[in-house]
């Protein structure tokens, strides 16, 4: 049966979270960290090729035990799950308190956007992060041109080519982060079309398919994270239970 929300019902808040990653780690220290993860969490993170994205992937599965363990909640009483979709949560036995979260990582940068309350409200939540900075290998506009078949024609207006490099780069970045962070929170396998998703920004309305995306709440930042540079950053979720 569809859940009817009451007027005096109130949406989850929506938390963040935003650590830098300065040196490597050591072997003892990223051995250690293994040592706090669930089978499953550490069979994934030995089966990357990649020490920098092993790290990375490893500091964002540990983000759950800290958030857990500056709730007092033991170790005992809460178990890492996936929704049937994909979409990890942290069940403590209540249903009605369910922590419904999402990971990204670019750069030196790891966050998390999270929720608690009860599951079919916490689930679709999905962030992204991009450090802002141009290319090492082509132009802004070259940059842009390669992403042509993501960007629908609208939004290759709020880029053109006579506007900075700085301000292209920067509403580039908006425009993907929006579109990653609803993805992810739908729980979509990479290679989702995003052509399909058109960002009117100035109008504050997203549309997919051509149809306007109702029900859904987005919100952007930016994380400077000083001589590693900025970084843009949009947490996505469904309210209410209603749009796609």
């Amino acid at each position: 049966m569809p859940h009817v929300m009451s007027s005096k019902e109130k949406e989850p808040l929506l938390h963040s979270w935003i650590i830098t990653l300065g040196r490597p780690p050591t072997a003892d220290e990223f051995s250690m960290c293994l040592r706090v993860l669930d089978t499953k969490s550490y069979e994934r993170i030995t089966n990357i090729p990649d020490p920098d994205e092993a790290w990375k992937s490893l500091v964002g599965r540990l983000i759950p035990y800290v958030l857990m363990d500056q709730r007092r909640a033991p170790r005992a009483s809460w178990a890492l799950k996936e929704s049937k979709y994909g979409k990890p949560y942290i069940d403590h036995g209540n249903d009605q308190k369910t922590i419904g979260y999402n990971i990204t990582h670019a750069h030196n940068i790891v966050g998390m956007a999270c929720a608690i309350g009860p599951k079919y409200k916490v689930w679709n939540i999905g962030i992204d992060a991009m450090r802002i900075s141009p290319p090492e290998d082509m132009s802004v506009d070259d940059f842009i041109e390669s992403l042509i078949h993501k960007l629908t024609p609208l939004e290759l207006s709020f880029l053109d080519p006579s506007l900075s490099d700085e301000v292209k780069l920067r509403r580039l970045y908006i425009l993907w982060t929006m579109k990653e962070s609803y993805t992810k929170a739908l729980g979509q396998p990479i290679g989702f079309d995003f052509a399909r998703i058109e960002c009117d920004i100035p109008h504050r309305t997203i549309r997919v398919d051509g149809e306007p995306l109702l029900g859904w709440e987005f919100r952007l930042f930016r994380a400077n994270t000083g001589g590693w540079g900025r970084n843009q950053a949009t947490m996505g979720a469904r309210r209410g239970g209603g749009g796609r």
